[in-house]
């Protein structure tokens, strides 16, 4: 019989969400994960945590795949827990799911299903069919985007449909995303991503007013019978500011309970089960004041890189895995993160010292919270040389916040 000592995670990547995954893991269970990539970021550097293996020429994939079915092979008595630390990585692993799914458990979407959704137009098809509220949009392609015309009201959200080919794009003025405030600029920024060898349409969708700390996170996890076993949110407090790093969260506050309607997870709930979603995935929501919904931008296929404000929040996404795998798992569990929290990446005083000038009532809440924590700083994980190079980090965070802020 399968018990806990059995249970071993496998991550591929090394940065923070890498740790936070493996953090996930350790708090619950006390289970090291290990770890292989390319190299060895300083987040799993000197952990207790984490059993890092540097593997040259990680990044082709068949030196992925000969090194997760020779790990497997060395390992027969685990039960092997295969997760991604980025969007990359688990494109990889979809695409040789056949390869891997008979030697490891991989609690992310099914190939089919999960190409679709990381096309964000599909993605928005299928809110449409399953009743889940998203800002209208629009696409461009690479063949039309110097002559379409169509009327629009600026300003308007400009991003990639697909975003891991997007990722590895290079050119100046480079974003996740823009907001663009006339015609003339949408054609030139469109001009400057079609000079790329990109060649997926980009979308132009309906700006949502209102500034970061409208927009919204929620992790969820579905078991391998597509019922939904953990649903957790949280609010934006600081994003970064880095044009190229919009999008990536430095601060994120439970949300008050009015500010969380059970409506909204009942709604992601339904959706998820009506597309027969299977295990980890992140979205991103901004609630329109307009008409009082909270609208989807997009699904992530993985945990987020911020997805360890779950645990903060009482909703730790190792539990269900892990139980389901122990065969402990009901059909009618539901973790539900409520716990009030605020999970930074940085120093407080940074967080406080926006919040201060951006938003005084989140900034009240904040400042008496409790439950505050960040990703990479455990109590079990307190070797110095990685306490010294987890500070240093976070100095350089800051340095980029005052630069930006």
């Amino acid at each position: 019989m399968l018990n806990i000592e059995n249970i071993q995670p496998v991550i591929i990547g090394t940065d923070v969400n890498a740790y936070g995954v493996a953090r996930a893991f350790h708090t619950e269970y006390g289970l090291k994960s290990k770890l292989f990539g390319s190299s060895k970021l300083l987040m799993v550097d000197h952990s207790a945590i984490c059993n890092v293996t540097e593997v040259a020429d990680f990044q082709k994939d068949s030196v992925m795949v000969e090194t997760l079915m020779t790990y497997s092979k060395n390992n027969p008595e685990k039960q092997l827990v295969l997760l991604a630390a980025s969007e990359q990585y688990v494109f990889r692993l979809l695409e040789h799911y056949d390869d891997l799914k008979d030697y490891y458990t991989i609690p992310y979407s099914t190939p089919e299903l999960g190409l679709k959704l990381s096309d964000k137009m599909n993605f928005y098809s299928y809110c449409e069919k399953y009743g889940l509220d998203y800002p209208l949009a629009n696409t461009v392609s690479r063949e039309n985007h110097s002559s379409f015309s169509f009327d629009i009201e600026y300003p308007v959200i400009l991003k990639p449909t697909e975003s891991n080919d997007y990722f590895n794009l290079d050119f100046p003025g480079k974003e996740k995303a823009y907001i663009i405030q006339n015609e003339n600029q949408l054609h030139k920024k469109l001009g400057a991503i079609y000079a790329t060898d990109y060649k997926h349409d980009m979308i132009i969708q309906e700006y949502i007013p209102g500034d970061t700390t409208n927009e919204y996170v929620m992790n969820t996890y579905s078991d391998s019978n597509g019922h939904v076993k953990l649903l957790s949110l949280g609010r934006i407090a600081v994003e970064d500011p880095q044009p190229e790093m919009r999008g990536n969260y430095l601060s994120i506050i439970s949300p008050k309970k009015t500010d969380a309607p059970k409506e909204l997870y009942e709604k992601v709930k339904s959706f998820l089960e009506s597309i027969n979603f299977t295990g980890l995935a992140n979205f991103d929501f901004k609630y329109d004041s307009r008409d009082g919904k909270f609208k989807a931008f997009e699904i992530n296929l993985r945990q987020g890189r911020s997805s360890f404000f779950s645990v903060l929040a009482g909703a730790n996404f190792a539990i269900p895995i892990v139980n389901e795998l122990l065969g402990e798992s009901d059909q009618n569990d539901l973790m539900i993160g409520e716990d009030d929290f605020l999970w930074i990446n940085c120093h407080k005083k940074s967080i406080y010292r926006i919040l201060k000038d951006t938003d005084p009532a989140i900034y009240n809440r904040a400042r008496v919270m409790k439950n505050v924590g960040d990703t990479l700083t455990y109590s079990k994980d307190k070797n110095i040389v990685r306490t010294l190079k987890i500070k240093k980090y976070y100095h350089t965070v800051d340095k980029r916040l005052k630069q930006y802020s």
